[in-house]
């Protein structure tokens, strides 16, 4: 039985961790999508040059608005992280005990 479920649980561990690095992979980019839309405005902003214009506080007040975005995004980025990091200390721990089920299982005691 101990077989078993170290095996079921190294295969859920395994697609969790896949789809935590999926998830990932979607926010790294986001965040380079976000990064050129800011890097846009700020030349935008920088051609424009007159501070006062209500163009340029609309794209700055956009920008704002994007740079947020961004930090939201970093934020969940490293919940991620963290969660994937546990994750595969975890499946590193169910492996160990799988491979010891496995060796008990075809370990033959003459005696």
């Amino acid at each position: 039985m101990g077989f078993l479920v170290s095996f079921s649980r190294s295969m859920y561990l395994t697609s969790y961790i896949n789809k935590l690095q999926s998830r990932l992979d979607d926010i790294t980019t986001q965040k380079l999508n976000l990064t050129d839309t800011i890097t846009q405005l700020t030349s935008q902003i920088s051609d424009i040059g007159n501070t006062d214009s209500p163009a340029v506080k609309q794209l700055q007040a956009r920008k704002v608005e994007l740079e947020n975005l961004d930090a939201q995004l970093e934020l969940r980025m490293k919940k991620i992280q963290t969660q994937l990091q546990a994750a595969t200390t975890e499946q590193q721990s169910a492996d160990q005990m799988l491979q010891q089920n496995i060796q008990k299982s075809f370990s033959y005691n003459a005696g």
